[in-house]
């Protein structure tokens, strides 16, 4: 998160706080190096497949039109999809894009609007000026990763935005069977799908939610998902209010 970015602590005072400090800046500076290692690799391996990737699909297209070439299509598809989503995922990490002040409702409402299965509750009432700070782009991202994934496996997504507090919180509720209690911290991992819902049929690759937490934890916030007791999955993105 932010804090592998935060400048070195200061290493003064007494010898004992002195080597304790060195210790901490030592360990920063090699997670840093390693997470930054992780994510250029990440990238450049993805970026490095696409150019086999074009070619197989010109011979692809070469062939005659057989059960054989459409499963290999079928493939090829799965293989470019998730090229795709790891340059995607290396992308957010990598990227300087700069934090700015943003309008979450209007945020929200955009993005919205891009979905057709996507629509605020009936009871909600534009929450206008409620201010975040994060990377434009970014969060952008975050929050259409998870109106995509309430779509995609709840059919649609009922959202609510409200302030309580210091926090934003945006609630995504769906219509799907919701996740097992014990998969609903598991499923934020890297690649991590669900075999009953994420298929070749519905696209899952299984980073969607990994990239929305990601961005919502470089903001200061969190993505936290639990089921809702009337059915469902209920997403919840939760960002500080800016100062």
């Amino acid at each position: 998160g932010n804090a592998l970015k935060s400048p070195p602590i200061s290493e003064s005072g007494s010898r004992e706080i002195r080597a304790a400090a060195k210790a901490i800046n030592a360990m920063q500076m090699r997670l840093r190096d390693y997470v930054e290692d992780r994510e250029h690799l990440a990238a450049a391996l993805a970026h490095d497949l696409r150019t086999p990737l074009t070619r197989m699909r010109l011979r692809l297209e070469l062939l005659r039109r057989s059960p054989a070439r459409e499963a290999l299509a079928h493939d090829l598809a799965d293989i470019e999809s998730i090229a795709s989503s790891v340059i995607d995922f290396a992308k957010f990490e990598v990227t300087e894009e700069k934090a700015e002040r943003i309008d979450f409702w209007s945020l929200v409402e955009s993005v919205a609007d891009s979905f057709e299965d996507a629509s605020f509750d009936e009871d909600a009432t534009p929450s206008r000026g409620l201010i975040c700070i994060a990377r434009p782009v970014a969060l952008r991202r975050c929050i259409t990763n998870l109106i995509q994934n309430a779509v995609t496996y709840g059919k649609k997504a009922h959202l609510g935005v409200r302030r309580t507090g210091d926090t934003i919180t945006l609630s995504i509720r769906d219509e799907g069977p919701g996740i097992p209690q014990a998969k609903l911290d598991a499923v934020f991992g890297s690649f991590v799908r669900l075999e009953e819902s994420r298929n070749r049929t519905t696209g899952g690759l299984g980073l969607g939610l990994t990239i929305a937490r990601n961005i919502a934890r470089g903001a200061g916030g969190e993505v936290i998902l639990s089921n809702y007791p009337g059915g469902g999955l209920l997403t919840e993105l939760r960002l500080p209010v800016a100062a």
